[in-house]
């Protein structure tokens, strides 16, 4: 059996607010690139590409975005119109969808979906567990028209739930033919002292078993990445692995074991997140001796960043696959695959031949993967 996890920072479309955020963080590395190929003195046809990309990045070819748009409902077909008319209502059932609406998403490139569903068949799991996803209906619609081919079978379950996350990105997990979802619960309403939810986004389980009958159970959690909060991101981080780390002490678990996957947006030596990585029983899959991954090229395929997967493997650590005892024992062979990540400068890795920009990535997490016996 192959688990998988991967963090798809959405599938069709992605909040505003998360695509402004990318681009004021990577926006001083393109003015620094898109100088330089201006100053160069012969540019080559792969140069004036990435200027071409690196404009879009920058805004060069913006017109004014706005934030609103009006809907006519014309015989019934929706006409929309950039900005805000008014003495227009709010468009809903109740106005015909006739009115205003605000634009809160972008669509994410259609090659960046496909490179996505690539990432996943190229390991083909029997179990999938994703996070930042924005809605059911978008899990439904990947699983049945990008993952499934000729060579890899559909999921036979799908499930997702929402979360805290106040841009309405959810979980899910999905399962192929002849592993069946028990049960599943949310800890997403569970509150401290100051009756603050403990979890930003959420702790999901899932129960599972197996055609054998027997049963293990899959947990997923998302710490977000507010890393500008400082001290305080860090302690909410703390509060939330600790939690996580009594819930495994209290023995709840399967016959077969647990799994812990999720984004919990800082490397294993930190303190932040010590709880689960000393005290909750469970182990990464970087410890085991089988763990593989893309090769970084060069020099850098000798060097160990500190914080990093494994030597060779120089990205930064955000993603966790952890196992109990038993099922880490019995891990056949184990890995990340990062094909489907834009690398800036260094460390850089073989990605998917149909990348050519950072529009066309598939995410910026790796997918992490092991194959247990079972």
């Amino acid at each position: 059996m192959k688990i998988a996890f991967y963090n798809l920072q959405n599938i069709f479309h992605r909040p505003i607010d998360l695509v402004h955020r990318f681009r004021a963080e990577n926006r001083a590395r393109w003015i620094t690139e898109f100088e330089r190929l201006l100053l160069q003195g012969e540019r080559s046809q792969k140069d004036f590409d990435r200027m071409r990309v690196l404009s879009h990045f920058l805004g060069f070819d913006d017109q004014d975005f706005l934030t609103h748009c009006t809907i006519r409902n014309a015989m019934g077909q929706l006409l929309v119109s950039r900005g805000l008319y008014k003495g227009k209502a709010k468009a809903s059932h109740l106005t015909d969808w006739e009115g205003w609406a605000k634009v809160d998403s972008l669509p994410i490139d259609e090659r960046a979906i496909g490179n996505k569903a690539k990432i996943i068949q190229t390991m083909d799991p029997d179990i999938l567990v994703v996070t930042e996803v924005e809605s059911r209906a978008s899990l439904v619609e990947f699983n049945r028209y990008f993952l499934s081919s000729a060579a890899t079978a559909p999921y036979r379950e799908v499930v997702f739930m929402g979360t805290n996350d106040p841009f309405g990105r959810g979980m899910g997990l999905l399962a192929k033919a002849r592993i069946d979802l028990v049960s599943i619960r949310t800890r997403a309403n569970e509150l401290d002292a100051s009756e603050r939810p403990i979890f930003d986004t959420d702790l999901q389980e899932y129960r599972l078993r197996m055609a054998s009958g027997r049963t293990f159970t899959v947990l997923c959690t998302h710490f977000p990445d507010r890393a500008a909060d400082g001290e305080a991101f860090k302690e909410r981080q703390w509060v939330q692995s600790k939690h996580i780390a009594e819930i495994l002490a209290q023995g709840e678990c399967t016959d077969m074991g647990t799994i812990l996957v999720g984004t919990l947006n800082a490397p294993a030596y930190e303190n932040a997140i010590s709880p689960l990585i000393k005290d909750s029983g469970l182990t990464d899959i970087t410890r085991h001796p089988s763990f593989m991954g893309d090769v970084d090229k060069g020099r850098d395929a000798e060097y160990y960043r500190l914080g990093a997967y494994k030597m060779g493997v120089n990205i930064k650590q955000r993603d966790y696959l952890m196992l109990s005892d038993g099922l880490f024992d019995g891990v056949e062979k184990c890995g990340l695959v990062r094909k489907g990540m834009w690398f800036k400068e260094r460390p850089q890795w073989e990605m998917l031949g149909s990348i050519k920009s950072e529009r066309d990535a598939a995410s910026e997490h790796p997918l992490l993967w092991c194959q247990i016996p079972i």
